[in-house]
């Protein structure tokens, strides 16, 4: 209906403003509450479908692998307090350990071929046996040095030469001027039966020596092989001593 046509007119002729049917009002009016009626259900549908989207996204950034969202972190000291680091999961990575040095056990000692110019026998003690030849070693490599002096110092001076009796000291010195020792083994060790030292040391050599001045009996002799028992002393528990031979025997080479 076009309003403003076929419009009444009252009785004074004037005429009135047009109004619809009752009918047709309140048709409109039942219309009118049933759009308010579905319209506030969508609007919360909506809202509600909102919601649950956003806390999707979020979880899903939160606990799937590759997220990229991070844990709300609480105050801190700072980044040491922290003990932790955060991966790209979110959940905290340990703080890496620093290597632990590798603990060695000590063997037992283990007894060298030799010392110095001194070949030591397989049989003798690796503790006891390297500090002995490393003696005999100084003693041999002085006389072979014609070193009076360096040979008596290795020696016990309250042993079988008097090192305060000059005449005793030249007979020594005289002794080794022309001798050269090699092939020289310390081969056995044991305690001293004798008394004069803590431990007797049993040596083979070689001597090179200028005719006179061979052992008694073969002065003329210039090589011979020497097999001697030596006493060893231990002042105060420290290094070894000479305290000179108790057996010897010998050969010609």
């Amino acid at each position: 209906m076009n309003p403003g046509l076929n419009q009444p007119v009252g009785p004074s002729g004037v005429q009135q403003p047009w109004q619809p049917e009752p009918g047709v009002q309140v048709i409109e009016a039942g219309q009118q509450q049933r759009r308010q009626l579905w319209i506030f259900p969508a609007v919360v549908a909506v809202v509600l479908l909102l919601a649950a989207g956003t806390v999707a996204f979020v979880l899903r950034d939160r606990w799937l692998p590759g997220g990229t969202a991070a844990p709300t972190a609480g105050p801190t000291d700072g980044p040491a307090s922290a003990g932790a680091t955060s991966g790209s999961t979110g959940e905290p990575t340990p703080t890496p350990t620093q290597p632990q040095p590798a603990v060695t056990t000590q063997g037992p000692p283990t007894l060298p071929g030799a010392v110095g110019s001194v070949r030591l026998d397989p049989s003798l003690d690796p503790v006891q046996a390297p500090a002995v030849a490393a003696v005999f070693d100084k003693y041999f490599s002085a006389v072979n040095a014609r070193n009076a002096s360096a040979a008596l110092a290795v020696m016990d001076p309250g042993g079988s030469i008097n090192q305060g009796d000059p005449s005793a000291v030249k007979r020594f010195s005289d002794g080794i001027s022309t001798s050269t020792d090699d092939d020289i083994l310390l081969l056995s060790l044991g305690p001293d039966g004798t008394g004069k030292g803590a431990l007797q040391a049993r040596v083979t050599f070689r001597s090179h020596q200028v005719a006179g001045k061979g052992p008694k009996g073969r002065e003329s002799e210039t090589c011979t092989r020497w097999d001697v028992t030596y006493s060893l002393t231990q002042p105060g528990g420290g290094e070894y001593r000479i305290w000179g031979s108790t057996n010897a025997g010998n050969r010609p080479c």
